[in-house]
């Protein structure tokens, strides 16, 4: 009896050491979960990103669940806040990367962005600057740069060709452009802007040296002549039949690919939407960069999205989070997602990549984008900015359509402005 109780003892030590112990001390691999917004093709696009990372290593597993558009994607984030179930990351855009700073959701990144998360100096370095610009509070990171575009002016070659004049480099000479074409009979205006073009407003006014607001939030001249100038410029424009805005068309993209306009200045990731009806017209499609106000320096403004983490995350899973978003700018990796979704590369290294090259060779019409990624700039970062976009395309609206003067326009923004920044 002595001996088969031995027997049992060596047999259950065997089983122990050699079979259960391996998945007694097993690791399973850190949940990340990834809130976004993606949809379609971007939805595809960030699922293979996803797959790619987890097959990459196995300490971390991401999982990315889709919440509907940005809009939806707020309103889980906050109320996951009041539940306290926030995912790990979730995508972000300019205004809540600032709202859920101010409200204590999320945590500034710069601790965490080292070399043992895959984030090392090189790599900080060699995203774009002013993409880091729009995601640094307080002299802190508190978001990654992940979905950018830059404002990209799309020309209809044909229009310039039948009265003789060349692309357009600034703003005096989309005027003269809309001159010729009155002069040849032409009914088609020089420029098509965007509903509330706010960004074109701001763009031309930081060109014209207007500051805006400034970098520390310590002052704003939105109301000031320098600011005002262009936006006197624009409503000429439109008051002389030279540019219009897309009014019940909604989007400028679909009345300019069927030949509404000869210029037309909207998202470099608008692309998309444009080409369709540009081959259906059979229009000879031209881009440039956008045109120069004043003598002013080239400037065009960043939008897009960035990639946050909630400070509820543990540590590891913030380890994971930076180690998933240093994958996604790995140079192939910001290339191909830029090619997949019609953004452009976060880093220098991804436009360089044979990725971009080869698809600038196959797709021309995003050289121009790629050139103002050395001359972009984000907007100023700070909590109120999402009412003041809403009411400067009210005040625009107020300035094209009814009339109202550009200076007590501007004027009721800057106090709107200095009133969020305690000024």
């Amino acid at each position: 009896m002595k001996r088969i109780k031995l027997l049992l003892a060596v047999v259950v030590t065997f089983i122990v050491s050699n079979v259960l112990a391996p998945f007694a001390f097993a690791q399973e691999p850190v949940e990340i979960t990834f809130w976004h917004a993606m949809n379609g093709p971007h939805q595809e696009a960030i699922t293979k990103l996803v797959e790619a990372f987890n097959a990459s290593q196995t300490d971390y597993k991401v999982v990315e669940q889709n919440q509907g558009d940005y809009a939806t994607l707020q309103q889980s984030i906050i109320a996951a806040g009041v539940s306290k179930d926030l995912p790990v990351m979730a995508q972000l855009t300019a205004s809540t990367v600032v709202d859920f700073k101010d409200q204590g959701l999320t945590l500034p990144l710069d601790d965490y962005l080292i070399a043992d998360n895959g984030f090392t100096d090189e790599l900080k370095s060699d995203i774009f600057e002013g993409f880091t610009k729009g995601v640094t509070l307080d002299d802190k990171i508190y978001a990654i740069p992940f979905s950018k575009s830059v404002r990209l002016m799309f020309v209809n070659q044909d229009l310039l060709d039948e009265v003789g004049a060349e692309i357009p480099t600034t703003w005096e000479e989309v005027k003269e452009l809309g001159e010729k074409l009155d002069e040849a009979g032409k009914e088609e205006p020089a420029m098509g802007f965007e509903n509330g073009p706010s960004m074109e407003y701001e763009t031309m006014a930081r060109q014209n040296g207007a500051t805006w607001i400034a970098d520390d939030l310590s002052s704003t001249d939105i109301a000031s002549e320098k600011a005002v100038e262009p936006l006197a410029f624009i409503k000429a424009l439109i008051d002389d039949g030279h540019a219009r805005l897309a009014g019940e068309d909604s989007y400028m993209s679909g009345p300019f690919s069927q030949g509404a306009t000869a210029l037309y200045i909207g998202s470099s990731a608008g692309l998309p939407h444009v080409l369709p009806g540009v081959e259906e017209s059979g229009m000879n499609l031209k881009t440039a960069e956008i045109p120069v106000y004043g003598q002013g320096d080239p400037l065009t403004l960043y939008a897009g999205n960035d990639l946050g983490v909630f400070a509820s995350a543990s540590d590891e899973q913030i380890a994971g989070a930076i180690q998933f978003m240093a994958f996604l700018l790995q140079a192939d990796n910001t290339a191909q997602w830029a090619v997949d979704t019609g953004y452009l590369p976060i880093t220098q290294a991804g436009v360089d990549s044979e990725i971009w090259q080869q698809y600038l060779e196959d797709t021309p019409y995003m050289q121009a984008a790629t050139k103002e990624l050395e001359y972009g700039n984000s907007q100023v970062p700070y909590v109120g900015s999402s009412e003041v976009f809403t009411e400067l395309n009210i005040a625009l609206e107020n300035v094209f359509i009814n009339g109202e003067d550009p200076m007590s326009e501007m004027q009721r923004i800057e106090d709107l402005v200095k009133s969020h920044l305690g000024l």
